[in-house]
């Protein structure tokens, strides 16, 4: 079988691209198809007039004008249809959309789809108006064109049914895994004593509740609790209770070691995020068997299974919630420990790439079936 990885920005050969979503499909995919070809990623400069657009969108708007210009979409669509009829796939599969807006497809098309435009515009208004527009539109293309599509919450799943009017028998849903491999992640008991130890891992400050996740520790700190909490992917300044980790590289050995010591040391990932399409860095806790606590907004209501690999608050809940489910656990240790097991015991059969991947090959099997026949 001969397969066509097609990617845009993210390079499937960096685990340290994109968050690792396309390295990992890639890893997945690389040892069990018979030949593997990779389209992309495309780095195509801006003509003057885009240049020109964006800019003024930037000052005027304080928004940039699309995600990505004409320019982008012509030349990728072009290098993909030439890579296609060079390569003859048996199969295609694709994170990103853009470079197949106007592709005429010669073989199936397996697309994995984290979050739709349509339910991303109003939570995640980064772009104006008018490239949320084009930007549904190329979506769209893709979405029907696609023989199946992969996405990583049932929030997502039901945008795709309802508004733009996929199958259901085409869709697959499936929380997103771990980005670390498994020889990474293990489960050891960390007995709630001395101190409560949180971890928040985000790159954004306001989007990924920081400000939340602070004021939850101050609360518990001022009940009596001695809490601690680390921020990994973000720099600032310390305190006695909050510590800034910054970010590391995973491609870096001794940096993704004293990234993982940030999860050895937690007893809890606090996620107050205010949009996210799945959470990758909640699986990544789960592998080391730390439950999650966080709010019902975008997909991560199918991350994490409330009551199984931790909590799912509703959404937009105040620090006091976050810090009253805390404070729970900190007075019922047995709960925890129970908590702890379930989670890791979610993440062996669900929040790795083995189990994605073993789906993504059962999914494509039936796909090259169905259209053969």
């Amino acid at each position: 079988m001969k397969l066509l990885f097609v990617t845009a920005r993210w390079d499937p050969k960096d685990p340290d691209s994109g968050a690792g979503v396309n390295y990992n499909a890639y890893t997945a995919l690389k040892g069990w198809a018979d030949q593997i070809q990779i389209a992309g990623p495309f780095n195509i400069k801006l003509t003057i007039f885009e240049r020109c657009v964006d800019k003024a969108a930037r000052i005027f708007t304080k928004k940039r004008f699309i995600k990505f210009y004409p320019s982008y979409v012509n030349q990728s669509n072009l290098k993909v249809q030439e890579i296609m009829e060079k390569t003859k796939p048996d199969i295609l599969f694709s994170k990103a959309s853009i470079p197949l807006v106007k592709i005429q497809l010669s073989a199936p098309l397996i697309y994995m789809c984290d979050s739709t435009v349509k339910w991303i515009k109003n939570e995640w208004p980064h772009f104006s108006k008018l490239g949320f527009w084009f930007m549904e539109r190329w979506e769209k293309k893709v979405i029907d064109k696609a023989a199946h599509i992969i996405t990583f919450s049932e929030a997502n799943a039901k945008v795709l049914i309802h508004q733009y009017k996929k199958p259901e028998n085409q869709i697959t849903v499936h929380p997103i895994p771990s980005s670390l491999p498994l020889v990474f992640c293990n489960y050891k008991e960390k007995p709630l004593k001395d101190s409560l130890r949180l971890i928040l891992v985000g790159k954004t400050y306001h989007g990924k509740g920081v400000d939340i996740a602070i004021e939850a520790t101050e609360i518990l700190n001022k009940r009596g609790i001695p809490t601690e909490l680390k921020i990994v992917g973000q720099k600032g300044t310390s305190s006695s209770q909050v510590k800034y980790m910054g970010f590391y590289s995973k491609k870096d050995p001794e940096q993704l070691d004293a990234y993982l010591e940030n999860y050895r040391w937690a007893h809890f990932m606090i996620f107050p995020s205010r949009f996210d399409a799945a959470g990758i860095v909640l699986s990544e806790a789960a592998g080391f068997g730390i439950p999650t606590i966080t709010n019902a907004a975008g997909g991560l209501a199918t991350t994490v299974k409330d009551g199984v690999s931790g909590e799912v608050l509703p959404k937009d809940s105040p620090a006091q919630s976050y810090a009253n489910r805390l404070e729970f656990y900190w007075n019922h240790p047995k709960e925890y420990q129970s908590l702890c097991e379930s989670t890791y015991k979610r993440y062996q059969v669900e929040l790795t790439w083995d189990a994605l991947g073993n789906r993504l090959q059962q999914i494509i099997l039936n796909v090259l079936r169905e259209t053969s026949n």
